[in-house]
């Protein structure tokens, strides 16, 4: 009978993880029946294993817990464990919460199928449920989920619609290692070319230390009038938008630095905007260059269009407080009436998850569109930095400098310029600091590169913007005569 996890949802799993894995189906009610007892019979000590719910919203969602399934009637100490939505009403809408009081994250009772928190935030079903023929009506309970699980602004009805009319349910046992079926493929994937796919400088300190003085130097043409080029830093949250600044910060200070907050979590962890300068250690030049970071993408809770406008424009000031209740309009405290070339954004980058680009939102995806769209409309530029290259492919993760050598990179920027419709020379693979407590050349190399590519092209938008102008006020004049 066929497994109805797919590949991609999979992989996500394998994100939120943490580690190399792969899956084998150890119960499904649709085959085994749905009963208690055959679920422990399968699924007892069979190790860490992930559940799945599939109900009839056409919404996905369960639980995972790297310690086993049990029948003593005792609670299972798992801080590892997560319950998570991958769809929600047909749409790939993946979300991972976090166990908040490890001591309860499982509930191992023989007359109980699989259930999380301490009874209470999902319990599947009790005894034995027969199917009505087209779903089973599942006699569990989801209306207290968050109890002993972070749901950050979810509910009951935001993950599981309330529903437990379920099609199937499916426990998968979670084993080590990539799948064994799949290993030529992935070896395959994430193989090392011969020659690099994308012409770059050599990784070495040469290159380094020029990129850094080229930035160093970095200035516009005195025409434009232009003191900094400003760069919007815009993505999901998680995908490194924050990290980003921080390291750029952390190679022109020469050791590791955190002055942006980031990490991985499910609300954006920027509430202000800033436009934040960078300052070289060696030299005490601060750069020509300003990184403007705003609030992270969210499923559930979209940037306004017209503030994302007001941000492009220049009408919004350095350290202005978000409040998604109430955008910035016109009439907000601090709004700039008359910006000038140096007050607006002279190029975008999308930072962009480079590990989960097959599982991006589609509410995620409309958001950039609708972004890119007004980007266009005022001819800026826009480029993608791709980040967590490194959980695409073994060799970046060993060595930075594979990046333009594997496979499975290639793939990934060709994947992501489709979707975003950008040119594949405008998708710039990265790799943030994040797990490193010390400085890499090869890291470096990447990140600087992406900046100074980045600004090259603030300076054309610039250029083009002063020509206008001038072209503007020619016009001007000949009318007036």
């Amino acid at each position: 009978m066929t497994e109805l996890l797919n590949q991609k949802y999979r992989d996500q799993l394998v994100t939120w993880i943490g580690k190399p894995c792969h899956f084998r189906l150890l119960y499904k009610i649709s085959r085994d029946g749905c009963s208690a007892t055959t679920f422990h019979q399968k699924c007892d000590s069979q190790g860490a294993t992930v559940t799945v719910l599939y109900n009839t919203n056409n919404t996905i969602y369960g639980g995972y817990l790297s310690q086993s399934w049990k029948s003593n009637s005792a609670y299972i100490n798992d801080p590892n464990a997560f319950l998570f939505r991958l769809q929600y009403n047909g749409s790939s809408n993946p979300l991972k919460f976090p166990i908040n009081q490890p001591t309860y994250a499982g509930f191992g009772v023989e007359g109980y199928g699989p259930s999380f928190g301490a009874g209470s935030d999902m319990i599947t079903f009790t005894g034995t449920i027969n199917s009505s023929g087209k779903y089973f009506s599942l006699n569990g309970s989801v209306n207290s989920i968050g109890s002993y699980y972070s749901l950050n602004g979810q509910n009951s009805t935001s993950i599981t619609n309330n529903n437990l009319q379920v099609t199937d349910l499916e426990v998968y046992q979670v084993l080590d290692g990539p799948d064994p079926k799949k290993t030529k493929f992935k070896m395959a994937e994430s193989s090392l070319l011969d020659k690099p796919w994308r012409k770059f400088p050599e990784f070495n300190a040469e290159t380094a230390n020029k990129l850094k003085e080229e930035l160093v130097d970095y200035g516009q043409d005195s025409e434009t009038g232009v003191r900094a080029a400003n760069i919007l830093l815009i993505g999901q949250i998680g995908a490194g938008k924050s990290s980003f600044f921080n390291s750029v910060n952390s190679i022109f200070r020469g050791k590791i630095t955190s002055k942006a907050r980031s990490g991985s979590f499910e609300h954006s962890l920027t509430t202000v905007y800033r436009k934040y300068n960078v300052k070289d250690h060696n030299s005490g030049q601060t750069l020509k260059i300003r990184l403007c970071d705003t609030r992270g993408l969210e499923e559930d809770f979209a940037i306004d269009s017209q503030e994302i406008s007001h941000i492009l424009d220049g009408n919004i000031p350095d350290r202005y407080q978000f409040n998604p209740s109430a955008p910035f309009t016109t009439e907000t405290f601090g709004f700039i009436r008359n910006p000038h070339l140096g007050d607006r954004i002279h190029c975008v980058a999308f930072v962009v998850d480079g590990s989960t680009i097959d599982v991006i939102p589609e509410k995620i995806l409309k958001q950039m569109k609708a972004m890119q769209s007004r980007m266009n409309q005022r001819n800026i530029p826009q480029v993608a930095y791709l980040t967590k290259l490194d959980k695409v492919c073994p060799m970046v993760e060993e060595d930075a400098g594979h990046m333009f050598h594997s496979s499975a990179v290639r793939e990934a920027v060709d994947k992501i310029a489709d979707v975003m419709g950008l040119p594949r020379g405008f998708i710039l693979p990265i790799k943030n600091y994040e797990s490193e407590t010390i400085l890499d050349q090869n890291i470096d190399i990447l990140i600087l590169k992406a900046l100074k590519q980045t600004a090259d092209f603030a300076d054309d938008y610039m250029e083009e913007q002063v020509e206008k102008m001038a072209a503007e006020n020619g016009q001007g004049r000949k009318e007036k005569e």
